[in-house]
């Protein structure tokens, strides 16, 4: 299933802007609509795909998906970001492979009002949840001072 959403995001990683963000908007939408059960298997490849896609175009994919992101509703935000911290702490190994320092470089890429909205909203479901501190120490310094956690 994994290898399934690692060619799905490779796809999307390899399309121009101009054709990669209509789509992935188009997928978040979707993803919004899935029942609870489909949201966290959707996660759970994403996370288990992600580290097996170049990181330069994983890097591309990323910060269109947070472009994006960033322009949805709070609401729709936390429930992204509540989503991907169940699943990390359902399987705190589905993160040890990802590069993030450079997802962090895409993050901080980003102009500082998206990076504001995404922080806020990352920052609002970390502080009312009740592991917060298992996932927290999953994730490296840098990272956690870039959304300002550290």
């Amino acid at each position: 299933m994994s290898n399934a959403a690692g060619n799905i995001m490779q796809i999307l990683a390899n399309l121009p802007v101009f054709l990669r963000k209509p789509m992935l908007l188009n997928r978040l939408k979707d993803f919004y609509a899935m029942s609870d059960n489909d949201k966290r298997e959707t996660i759970n490849m994403a996370l288990s795909a992600a580290p097996t896609i170049d990181p330069n175009k994983l890097s591309a994919l990323f910060r269109t998906w947070l472009e994006i992101l960033s322009e949805f509703d709070t609401e729709k935000r936390a429930i992204m970001f509540q989503t991907y911290c169940k699943q990390i702490l359902e399987n705190t190994r589905l993160i040890e492979k990802l590069d993030f320092r450079s997802l962090t470089a895409t993050f901080l890429s980003l102009d500082q009002k998206q990076q504001e909205r995404l922080t806020d909203s990352l920052q609002e479901v970390l502080f009312s949840f009740p592991n917060r501190y298992e996932i927290l120490k999953q994730v490296p310094e840098d990272s956690l001072k870039a959304v300002g956690l550290k």
